[in-house]
């Protein structure tokens, strides 16, 4: 069966995975992709009907093509595919029945999902490996420009093979380093990482098959920002408001910190006033609360366009909300996402052309506290996203957190790298709702932390000072949004019911009765008053502020290792907020240079060589660009070389995307005598490339110019002469050069 459908230039941040793609011109047939594998891919392989739901949602022509036809999933799709039951990948070799399929079908893409019966045999990695190469062979001689996606494939554990988990570990180890010496220009193979985040527990129904509540959901967006890379699209242009890394930006460009409020419009809809009070007391955001029918409204198209309306009269920028998909699976009658989606486009006419204004809400707090049917939020708000995009909104897109907007078991923190990367335009940015599980600082702080880290773009959607579930503390949440550039909701203004009546603003909507919440979230420390810009959209930014930050503490140095060291100081003060530290290094006696930035008053310094003196200061920032004088210089030395063992490393990199992009592979190998236990490699670049986590095969992270990579579970030990392989996507200006040295645990490696 062949889908056809208009083809938008969308991209999508390319995974660890197996799909096979060859290029084609605008306005040719749709690629021909075939999924390969066994009963994980056909029987009945649901992940392939979302997949390809995905697809036409998002406007890629892709026909599926393969000798066998779709099982049924519960809607049709297309669904032709060679995911032979009980099939391995030694068996299609040795029996030759993989030419046969491709002159049939004439595969441009393949997606390889291969070896878990022949792990459950006791087959070698290594004879899998050899089938796969003579696979990718009989593939190139039907088609020499095939693109092979492969997976590292899903861990299994089935009662009768308690050694299957060890060797589907052992196998995914050696794919990367098989896909590097096999990849060609003209036909590039990629590897999809299918076994990190997958759950044997939770995702499988038998120890091995993807389960339909969470397996295939996982299955599917690992592959789709794949195949969408090998498709070769590119996104349209964002409009409006948009996401620019951690940040939220104006269609100028100007960066734009949310401080606003919260309105129940749906359950109020005569307090249009409510609007210019809120605007009053300085805010430039509110957030209003619609229906979409199954609990509450649905708010037709003429009230939204309303609701702009008075947006834009008091010079707000609106965030719109879905209120009936809060709870859902837990909370009587709430509403999907996707039911959310089909509600965004039936008033897409109200939206269209207020990008400027308006940010869409998907829903609100769109799961309850039941963990199964949370774990499929990435899924389902991947999908709602793909949907408004397909139906043409472009909006900046909001998507809430689970477990009634908290995220206590960090779901969205987690997943939401793979949500942001489904979004052809990558303009999503996500919510936290912050009551009782944030009750102190540190719960604050590693939440902001993880999203600053990952650079996910964040926002607090709603908080409040009290909850019935518990005491959160707003001051930090407050504090820590400042300082940070992160936007913030306070929820809500007035017409509270009685129980959460404390949460109200103002008394019965009346803007000069302030309640204890109101005063102090509007007029106090950090409040809306003090920090809110207008958007430049309505002409605003606020008055100049021309006073610089104090001049922070001499920083001093903790931890300190061979490679590195934590460094802390005191804060400084400033007349708005201080909103970021500059972190500057000098070897010895020679000259400072910046080699990071800082949100609080530490900083993670690394990749530094054994036995040598740093000196460091620093110097605070505010929202206007002011910036202090630096700080007194402290000094640490680093220890003597802590190095396991000897080590050579073999870096490649691959650019992309017109000369902006690039993909990093790193192989490294231990060429001492002795194990290694645990390794983290240190490497920095020289021209300003950032990498873009979280990147496959180790834990990366990179602070200024200065990257680092730390083994996962299964690959931390090497004996000698073994070696394992990490990669990452990344962004460059002008030149892409390769760093200049290595060093493993310490020790200074050997390249090439």
């Amino acid at each position: 069966m062949t889908l056809r459908f208009l083809r938008a230039v969308v991209t999508g941040l390319l995974l660890a995975a197996c799909v096979v793609i060859a290029a084609s011109p605008a306005n040719a047939a749709p690629a021909r992709v075939m999924a390969l594998g066994d009963s994980i891919t056909g029987s009945p392989g649901c992940w392939r009907a979302l997949l390809a739901k995905h697809l036409q949602d998002t406007g890629h022509s892709v026909d599926f093509v393969g000798s066998l036809p779709a099982p049924g999933c519960g809607f049709t799709y297309d669904g032709d595919n060679e995911g032979h039951g009980g099939i391995l990948a030694t068996g299609i070799v040795r029996d030759n029945r993989l030419p046969g399929w491709l002159s049939a079908a004439r595969p441009d893409v393949v997606l390889m999902h291969l070896g878990t019966n022949d792990v459950w045999s006791n087959i070698p990695a290594n004879t899998i490996l050899g089938a796969y190469t003579t696979m990718l062979g009989q593939m190139r001689a039907s088609n020499p420009a095939i693109k092979l996606v492969v997976a590292q494939i899903v861990p299994m554990n089935p009662s009768n093979c308690t050694a299957c988990a060890q060797r589907v570990v052992d196998l995914n180890a050696a794919i990367p380093g098989w896909a590097r010496a096999n990849s060609t220009a003209a036909s590039p193979i990629t590897v999809v990482d299918q076994w990190t985040g997958f759950d044997t527990a939770a995702d499988t129904t038998d120890g091995v098959h993807p389960n339909s509540s969470t397996g295939i959901q996982k299955i599917e967006s690992r592959w789709y920002p794949a195949v969408v890379a090998a498709l070769g699209s590119q996104p349209p242009a964002a409009v409006g408001l948009r996401v620019d890394g951690t940040r939220v930006v104006e269609a100028d460009g100007t960066p734009f910190v949310m401080r606003g409020v919260n309105h129940a419009h749906v359950w109020y809809q005569s307090q249009t006033r409510a609007f210019a009070d809120i605007k009053s007391f300085g805010a430039n955001t509110v957030r209003v609360v619609l229906g979409s029918g199954q609990r509450w409204g649905p708010t037709p198209a003429s009230e939204v366009s309303s609701v702009i309306s008075l947006c834009k009269q008091n010079k707000l920028i609106c965030v719109l909300e879905v209120h009936d998909t809060t709870g859902y699976g837990e909370q009587s009658g709430a509403a999907t996402l996707d039911q959310a989606a089909t509600y965004w486009i039936s008033v897409a006419s109200a939206l269209k052309g207020q990008e400027d204004y308006v940010v869409i809400n998907l829903g609100n707090e769109p799961f309850g506290n039941n963990a199964q049917v949370s774990a499929t939020w990435a899924s389902a708000t991947s999908s709602a996203i793909s949907r408004l995009r397909g139906a043409g909104l472009q909006h900046l897109l909001m998507a809430d957190a689970p477990m009634w907007g908290q995220d206590w078991g960090n779901i969205m923190r987690d997943g939401a790298a793979s949500v942001l990367n489904a979004d052809p335009q990558r303009n999503t940015v996500f919510s936290i709702h912050m009551y009782g599980v944030y009750n102190t600082a540190d719960k604050v702080n590693a939440y902001f932390d993880a999203f600053r880290t990952a650079g996910l773009p964040l926002v607090v959607g709603e908080f409040g000072h009290d909850h019935s579930d518990g005491d959160p503390d707003e001051d930090t949440i407050m504090a820590q949004a400042q300082a940070r550039g992160l936007g913030y909701l306070g929820w809500s203004w007035s017409g509270n019911s009685g129980d959460v009546a404390y949460l109200d603003m103002v008394n019965s909507f009346n803007p000069a009765s302030l309640t204890p919440w109101g005063e102090r979230f509007l007029n106090g420390a950090n409040g809306v008053r003090q920090t809110s810009k207008e958007a430049t959209i309505y002409g605003g930014g606020g008055p100049a502020d021309t006073e610089a930050p104090t001049t922070p503490g001499t920083p001093s140095a903790s931890g300190v290792t061979s490679t590195g060291l934590t460094l802390s100081w005191a804060a400084s003060t400033d007349n708005v907020g201080v909103t970021g530290y500059d972190v500057l290094r000098a070897t010895g006696s020679g000259s400072f240079a910046q080699v990071g930035t800082s949100a609080t008053t530490t900083f993670a310094d690394s990749g530094l060589t054994p036995s040598t003196t740093y000196r460091y200061q620093v110097r605070a920032r505010d929202a206007a660009g002011n910036v202090s004088a630096v700080s007194a210089a402290g000094t640490a030395t680093t220890s003597a070389g802590g190095g396991t063992g000897t080590c050579k490393v073999a870096y490649s990199a691959q650019n992309w995307g017109g000369g902006s992009g690039f993909t990093a592979n790193v192989t490294i190998t231990n060429t001492g005598a002795s194990a290694i236990n645990g390794w983290t490699l240190a490497f920095s670049y020289a021209n300003g490339q950032k990498v873009t986590l979280p990147g496959w095969g180790a834990t990366l992270a990179q602070s200024g110019a200065n990257v680092t990579a730390t083994n996962l579970s299964w690959n931390g030990s090497l004996a000698p002469n073994a070696s394992t392989g990490i990669g990452f996507n990344g962004t460059y200006s002008g030149s892409n050069p390769a760093p200049s040295s290595f060093t493993l645990n310490g020790s200074t490696c050997t390249t090439g």
